[in-house]
């Protein structure tokens, strides 16, 4: 039965094999999985220093998420290239297990913010708000700057503002 066991458990064989070692093939894999892993690790870094220097981004957690199943997702290939030669295909599968579990979390606080997110007003519409703001601040002023008589703001309990 031990027998039965190790057999199974060294029975695997590198991705390599698969490849039937082809120079070409292997380089190829290998090249493609190494570049999309340097992006991966490289988008989640933009992220985090956006979040860090906008103090005042709304739903930062998001981009928590959203690096965090970024680095899992370039980990799973950097250990596409590590199974290349190496046949760690349970420390593969955990890391892409760990990788679901990490976009499905993701997926769910994504759909929950969503419909808040889209409240939220749209550049154009604060530019517009803004405009309108200076205008009536501006009519305001010009009331006090061009009066033909004397005119002061007065609080409820009768001081000069």
């Amino acid at each position: 039965m031990g027998w039965l066991l190790a057999s199974s458990l060294f029975s695997y064989v590198p991705h390599g094999h698969c490849y039937l070692w082809k120079p070409a093939l292997v380089n190829l894999h290998f090249s493609s999985d190494v570049l999309i892993a340097i992006a991966y690790y490289s988008i989640p870094i933009t992220l985090v220093y956006f979040v860090k220097q906008r103090k005042d981004i709304p739903y930062p957690g998001i981009f928590w998420l959203f690096s965090a199943f970024i680095v899992a997702c370039g980990t799973t290939h950097l250990l596409a290239v590590w199974t290349i030669w190496h046949s760690d295909y349970w420390l593969s599968g955990t890391v892409k297990a760990i990788t679901a579990v990490i976009s499905l979390y993701t997926a769910v606080a994504l759909v929950s913010i969503v419909p808040q997110a889209l409240a939220l007003p749209s550049p154009a519409q604060l530019t517009a708000a803004n405009e309108k703001l200076r205008q009536s601040e501006e009519k305001f002023r010009s009331a006090f700057d061009y009066a033909a008589i004397g005119m002061a703001l007065v609080s409820p309990t009768g001081k000069f503002i």
